[in-house]
């Protein structure tokens, strides 16, 4: 019998690898962060972006290596933060980016302050209950923890879908160009 696996394995591993993902388009293309740095009234700058964005590559290194409560708890600072960033861009006056994932100029929605309160909370519960390093989870998985990675691989794709897509096609609709929705879905197929 495998021992047992923590139920939030699968998120905060989800959660650090779109933490990771973010951190290289942010490492490549500061400037779509800059730019939303400075709409939050934050100091702003490609260096700023790109500093932000070899932070988060680190930090979800750290999680999914070790998994444990200084992890979680460096997960919750960054995604505790995104929110609060979140929702000050989404109480400013413009629709500004986020800058979540570099050049990619999706509206900043109520959405992404929900997704990313629900991401620092589900990190939380993981500093009390912690999930162990990437390696210790896939140690106790079956067939290799193939099903166990691609279904984790889902749950970040969907995530990115919820905080780049979702809100570009709400924008689109909301502004009845048939043309944007049909491009901002087809972009992401």
């Amino acid at each position: 019998m495998l021992p047992a696996m923590s139920a939030l394995a699968g998120p905060v591993f989800a959660f650090a690898a779109l933490l990771a993902f973010a951190g290289v388009q942010k490492l490549a293309w500061p400037g779509g962060t800059a730019a939303a740095l400075r709409a939050g009234g934050l100091p702003s700058s490609d260096l700023a972006g790109r500093m932000l964005g070899l932070t988060e590559v680190v930090v979800a290194a750290l999680a999914l290596a070790f998994g444990n409560l200084l992890t979680a708890g460096m997960l919750v600072l960054l995604y505790g933060g995104f929110t609060i960033f979140s929702w000050r861009l989404v109480a400013g006056a413009d629709a500004a980016s986020c800058g979540c994932f570099g050049q990619t100029e999706a509206p900043t929605t109520s959405l992404h302050v929900a997704l990313n309160a629900i991401a620092a909370l589900v990190c939380g519960a993981a500093a009390i209950w912690p999930t162990g390093g990437l390696s210790d989870v896939l140690a106790d998985q079956r067939l290799a923890g193939l099903p166990f990675l691609g279904l984790t691989a889902v749950a970040a794709w969907l995530w990115y879908v919820m905080l780049e897509v979702v809100p570009e096609l709400q924008a689109a609709i909301a502004a009845n160009d048939l043309d944007s929705v049909a491009v901002a879905a087809g972009e992401r197929s």
